[in-house]
């Protein structure tokens, strides 16, 4: 399990910052400014002071007077935002630095701890087993070795109590200083807005968890949400514990947005195309996450069997969750992003139709699929970089979910390839506090091996309370070659105490209405269609993923019932 500060309950970690980046884009941006203000003056002059007469003259004149007043509160803005960045820059540097760098102190007086209870631990043993004939010396001398043990063990905790209480003030600080952050950027463009919206902004930036995210917008008013929509849709939409109807409705009006302000070129101009088409009537996609600009590559999420309703208005009025048995999160691996969202998309309307089928009639699923991070290449698929980003958005995605999930709904993430590296990550190192019940691994890259120290410390992953399900094609190198090359996830997750492997290779499995029919082996490493080797690019129909998979069928079983396909 992860390590928790004892006082505020803080998840011991290392802040990731780079104060170089925030110092330059100030600047650049206080460069902006001055010569928004020199252009200002320019043309304030060529509206006072420019000479002669006609019709031309004057329409250049009022032109020039015209565009100075529109860049004045366009420069107002950018001074904010540098302001902001200047004062979280400091933050980070000051408060940041300190909190990493106690990181590893702690993780040794930790270690030192123990070693001192245990100690003392024997210490007390051998003076209470000393035989009743003992010498007086001898059992002076031990109670002299407890008494030093005890000693040495209350100056280490001592020592450990007060590196978290450093910690923690440090962490504090910077965490008040990037709420404050997050809400003045937030509202960097409302310097006029009223105080009540601003308040809420800053009320949610500095929420600490979805429940806290919940509470905050339970006691807004109407129309203080109603202006955040308005305001800002992006910031909201991606606030994990804001209502996901909310969050359904203000991503697909950035989306739209987005759209009307392209072209940007491809891949994402394609990708808005892509997405467009599973937001449309067909597919009835809802976007539970969304940012277009992200870098290196633009991230979303994708929720599908959403039953919902909309009023005059497009607002939706009903809780998509009302009904549902089972959420379940598709995780892509290397090279995945929105460009593959249709055969995903795919895969979790089908998903979504074989688990009600395959369960009872009070069987009714969601599935999303989740392309929240930087998956990897060739060069990084080895390491825990993309890892260990994405697991962190995907724990906090996963939190919000379980924030809003029906009660009793099972929540099950499937991971293939470096995707269930990056599941098994967030779900094993934060434990049940993320809600999952279910794991399931295809065609894993392996995932990670033993403890992460940026998220467990020297404690294993811990996957207690969760069910893990895996499987891995016979023919499948490219996951064994992902295993044995890498740093930090060289794991097969079906050898993982307690885990429960199933067949890839094909067979029998049930149809839709229950008939038995045959399904095809997955041959390699495929989620969808080719891939499976580099002559197998023709192939479909039998990735991991593929609906007349013996995979998929099995996972479907898993998501309604809890087990394999016998």
């Amino acid at each position: 399990m992860s390590r928790i500060s004892p006082e505020r309950g803080y998840l011991l970690e290392h802040i990731d910052y780079d104060s170089g980046a925030i110092d330059g884009l100030s600047a650049a941006l206080s460069v902006l400014v001055d010569h928004a203000d020199n252009a200002r003056v320019v043309l304030t002059n060529i509206e006072n002071g420019l000479e002669g007469r006609g019709r031309a003259i004057s329409k250049l004149t009022g032109d020039a007077g015209e565009l100075a007043q529109r860049i004045r509160p366009t420069a107002m803005t950018m001074e904010r935002i540098v302001d902001v960045l200047r004062g979280y820059g400091e933050a980070v540097t000051q408060h940041a630095r300190t909190a990493n760098d106690l990181v590893d102190q702690i993780e040794t007086a930790h270690a030192s701890a123990l070693v001192t209870a245990q100690s003392a631990s024997t210490a007390r043993r051998n003076l209470e087993g000393v035989a009743d004939d003992a010498t007086a010396t001898l059992v002076a001398g031990l109670q002299q070795t407890l008494d030093e043990a005890d000693a040495a063990r209350d100056e280490q905790d001592r020592i450990l109590a007060d590196l978290w209480s450093s910690w923690e003030a440090a962490y504090s600080r910077w965490d008040d200083a990037y709420g404050a952050a997050l809400a003045a950027l937030a509202s960097a463009d409302t310097g006029y807005a009223r105080p009540t919206l601003r308040t809420a902004i800053e009320a949610l930036a500095n929420a600490d968890s979805p429940a806290e995210v919940a509470a905050v917008w339970a006691s807004l008013t109407d129309e203080q949400r109603a202006e955040l929509f308005e305001r800002r849709p992006e910031f909201i939409g991606n606030l994990e514990g804001v209502p996901y109807p909310v969050r359904f409705d203000a991503n697909r009006a950035v989306y739209e947005e987005t759209v009307a302000g392209g072209p940007y070129g491809d891949p994402l101009d394609a990708q808005l195309r892509q997405l467009g088409e599973e937001l449309g009537p067909e597919f009835a996609g809802e976007l539970v996450m969304f940012h277009p600009f992200e870098e290196p590559q633009a991230t979303a999420a994708v929720m599908y069997g959403a039953d919902v309703t909309r009023d005059d208005t497009g607002r939706i009025v009903d809780d998509p969750f009302t009904g549902v048995t089972n959420v379940n999160t598709l995780v892509g691996g290397m090279f995945s992003s929105l460009d593959d969202l249709s055969a995903w998309g795919q895969s979790a309307r089908d998903l979504n139709l074989f688990a009600d089928a395959y369960g009872d009639a009070g069987t009714r699923s969601l599935t999303i699929a989740w392309y929240g991070y930087d998956s990897p290449g060739l060069a990084t698929e080895h390491t825990m970089g993309s890892a260990t980003e994405g697991a962190a958005r995907l724990a906090d995605s996963l939190r919000g979910l379980d924030q809003e999930m029906s009660a009793g709904a099972t929540s099950t993430v499937i991971g293939h390839s470096y995707g269930s590296t990056t599941a098994f990550l967030a779900v094993g190192g934060e434990g049940a506090d993320v809600g999952v019940d279910r794991l399931i691994a295809v065609g894993s890259a392996g995932v990670p091996d033993g403890y992460h120290s940026s998220w467990t410390g020297d404690a294993p992953m811990d996957y207690s309370g969760v069910e893990v399900y895996a499987s891995r094609a016979p023919g499948d190198i490219v996951a064994r070659y992902g295993e044995w090359s890498s740093f930090g996830h060289g794991t097969d997750p079906a050898t993982i105490p307690g885990a429960i492997e199933f067949e890839s290779d094909g067979g029998t499995a049930p149809s839709l209405s229950g008939t038995p029919e045959d399904v095809a082996g997955t041959p390699g490493h495929a989620a969808h269609d080719g891939g499976n080797s580099f002559w197998g690019w023709w192939e479909t129909g039998n990735g991991y993923l593929s609906r007349d998979a013996e995979s998929f069928r099995n996972i479907a079983n898993i998501v309604a019932n809890g087990e394999v396909l016998q």
